[in-house]
């Protein structure tokens, strides 16, 4: 009788396992894990798209609305390192120009109708989900990204990356001592 229940027991379990949608299955793949963000990299036609996902902790030391006028200047800091500094390098000789970066998170004062960020703060935890758009003169000629993201956020210790381009598709993980996607 046991050995039955047990039997019937690890059934349910296996059931409800395969009952879970694809939208919780990605939903436990993009988990908040400090120390690690994701980039994916698109490159179509003359533009070359970034789409960065990270925990503020990252990129701030801490995941909630400034409290304080040292945090409001660390958030100002992050919102000019995206706009002014070269965190993201396209090659050289492809002559890419950063066109747009949209920043979206809870530490970032909204615009007025501006959609929800994607990522709420929850239980102390919060993101950032960037789109940067470059537009190439010789997108022929663009062949990898230099990532200059760990130099400037410490916190930062991996980054997934996937990148989606006439070559194909690839995947690769950046640290502080490989900083350089290629495709």
């Amino acid at each position: 009788m046991k050995t039955d229940m047990r039997k019937l027991t690890g059934f349910l379990v296996f059931l409800v396992s395969c009952s879970f949608s694809s939208h919780t299955i990605a939903q436990a793949l993009d988990a908040h894990v400090h120390g690690v963000a994701t980039l994916q990299v698109a490159v179509d036609a003359k533009v070359l798209s970034l789409s960065f996902s990270s925990p503020l902790d990252n990129l701030l030391s801490f995941e909630h609305k400034p409290r304080n006028q040292a945090e409001v200047k660390q958030v100002q800091n992050m919102i000019n390192a995206f706009y002014k500094t070269n965190l993201f390098v396209p090659s050289k000789a492809a002559q890419c120009k950063l066109q747009t970066v949209n920043l979206e998170s809870v530490v970032i004062k909204k615009k007025p109708n501006a959609p929800k960020p994607q990522h709420e703060e929850t239980a102390g935890h919060a993101d950032l989900d960037a789109e940067l758009v470059y537009t190439c003169n010789n997108v022929k000629d663009l062949r990898d990204l230099q990532v200059n993201l760990f130099k400037t956020f410490p916190n930062l210790h991996q980054l997934k990356v996937e990148i989606v381009s006439a070559h194909g598709q690839s995947a690769t993980q950046l640290t502080p001592t490989n900083t350089q996607a290629v495709w």
